[in-house]
């Protein structure tokens, strides 16, 4: 994933305001940790501080809303961690949250899954607010790859790995590399039940993907979690008519569960994430607790 922008949000009694910086969603993770007071007077020294200061969703790669009002955090971005030799799971983020809880005391915190959608639908905005928010890249025919990728010594997780059960029962497993969940599952059902010749009979993973999706299709239930999914849930509801949807957010382990044993996640337990994202946050590591 590239270095984008970021949006900065303050929600208060006036209303909002927004704030932008180039390549601010690398960063983000440790400007975050700073705290409620550091990031606010972070964001006034950003550019912009007006309602209606979007940059376009291209661009767009982090935002950060601070609701004063109720004390609420929202905070997404499609980076990962920086620093060498890391690997950003779904694990990881869930650890960062738990020190961004530690450094906010007194606030809620949630990581918006749905982007920027999200922040509109906090904000009461419409999507067409922000320029090209919603237009959905097509998924291409032959969807799915290897869900997973050996690199010498390493095996390298994609970002999403979707398994799919056809009418007849049978269950594979595709891996979308360079998109968020929500290009596959606005594709429709049609799409993701058509079969793939890159598609595995099961998926053996070392790491959590940041989305996964379970397409039931005798059923007709399709079930997902996900870290990176910003869509319009109207639309979607409308593509997978007929069909029972259920958003599990970061509970991956609800849809493994629903996948069966075809699904191996020899991924480790959440204490040791947060063990390890804690020495890469920790004071004494640099600025902020940030090692570039």
């Amino acid at each position: 994933m590239s270095g984008g922008h970021a949006h900065y949000v303050i929600v208060d009694d006036a209303g909002h305001r927004v704030w932008s910086r180039n390549r601010g969603a690398r960063t983000l993770y440790h400007d975050v940790l700073t705290g409620p007071d550091h990031m606010i007077a972070f964001v006034h020294d950003q550019e912009g501080g007006h309602h209606d200061f979007w940059m376009n969703a291209v661009w767009w790669q982090g935002v950060a809303l601070l609701d004063l009002r109720e004390r609420h955090l929202l905070v997404h971005t499609v980076e990962h961690i920086p620093g060498r030799d890391r690997r950003t799971s779904l694990l990881e983020v869930r650890a960062w949250l738990r020190l961004v809880v530690s450094a906010w005391p007194g606030w809620r915190v949630t990581w918006a899954s749905r982007g920027l959608h999200e922040i509109m639908d906090h904000l009461g905005l419409p999507y067409d607010t922000v320029l090209y928010l919603g237009e959905s890249l097509d998924l291409p025919p032959a969807w799915a790859l290897a869900p997973t990728e050996d690199d010498d010594d390493l095996s390298i997780v994609a970002e999403a790995v979707i398994a799919v059960r056809s009418d007849d029962g049978r269950l594979s497993f595709g891996g979308v590399w360079s998109t968020g969940l929500d290009v596959p599952l606005l594709a429709g059902p049609e799409r993701l039940l058509s079969p793939q010749d890159e598609a595995w009979p099961f998926a053996a993973l070392d790491a959590v993907p940041w989305s996964g999706a379970y397409v039931d299709a005798p059923n007709r239930t399709l079930d997902w979690w996900s870290l990176d999914c910003s869509l319009d849930p109207r639309e979607l509801a409308a593509r997978w008519a007929g069909w029972r949807l259920t958003s599990h957010e970061d509970r991956f382990e609800d849809v493994a569960r629903l996948v069966g044993p075809e699904l191996v996640l020899d991924v480790g337990t959440d204490e040791e994430a947060f063990e390890r994202v804690a020495t890469w946050f920790d004071a004494s590591a640099g600025p902020a607790g940030w090692t570039p």
